[in-house]
């Protein structure tokens, strides 16, 4: 299995407390979906056992992992990833997609040019925001993912349109 086949549903942020807690921001619908799909794993395919203690916000839950019983433990998760294999998520309706598969994709703008491609799709509290790597000659920009600026997402050609005005250097 490759990393390509990995879905990264959250990270581990920092420790929480003194008995090996620490503090996740999700990156699904609910944050409780953490642990919906099954197992998860490290990059390296590194089981990493979780149990929910406390959702903290719409992001950000509580958790201890298995094995992890003091904050020293608990710091040396900092910056984990947790992923699931891709065949672990439910089905999607048509026209869905999940965000995971807009990596990679061209970016074009309403007129067809090509403006990049999609680096990362990143939460920022307010809103999903997309990292876009230059087209030559260019700076790397970010673009708010929302109804309001994306004008089309192509899965089949791996294009995403968005309205230029939206992008920012």
């Amino acid at each position: 299995m490759s990393t390509k086949d990995l879905v990264c549903l959250g990270e581990i942020v920092a420790a929480h407390g003194i008995k090996g807690w620490v503090k996740i921001v999700t990156f699904t619908e609910y944050p409780e979906d953490l642990v919906a799909y099954g197992s998860l794993v490290r990059h390296d395919m590194t089981p990493v056992a979780i149990h929910l203690e406390n959702v903290k916000s719409a992001t950000t839950v509580l958790a201890r992992i298995d094995g992890c019983v003091t904050r020293n433990q608990a710091e040396t998760y900092k910056g984990t990833k947790l992923f699931i294999c891709k065949d672990q998520l439910p089905p999607l309706e048509e026209g869905e997609y999940y965000h995971e598969d807009l990596i990679g994709m061209k970016v074009l703008d309403e007129m067809g040019r090509v403006v990049g491609a999609v680096e990362a799709l990143q939460n920022a509290g307010a809103g999903d925001f997309l990292e876009i790597s230059p087209a030559e000659g260019s700076k790397p920009m970010t673009a708010i993912f929302s109804s309001d600026s994306i004008i089309k997402v192509d899965l089949e050609n791996r294009k995403l349109h968005i309205h230029s005005g939206f992008l920012l250097s």
